[in-house]
């Protein structure tokens, strides 16, 4: 039985997919409430790929 616990995902930790949509979401959420305020919130640019920097 402590086998099988150690072989499945915890239920505390997300899928990299359901972080990534959380992050998301937060970051919409933070951007509207520094657009309710007047904030400028900066922004980090995507990182370039080595295939965009290698045709570029």
């Amino acid at each position: 039985m402590a086998q099988t616990a150690k072989t499945q995902p915890s239920r505390l930790t997300p899928s990299p997919k359901a972080l990534q949509k959380a992050l998301e979401q937060s970051a919409k959420q933070a951007q509207r409430l520094a657009d309710a305020f007047g904030v400028v919130v900066p922004c980090i640019k995507p990182k370039t790929t080595a295939r965009s920097r290698s045709t570029s």
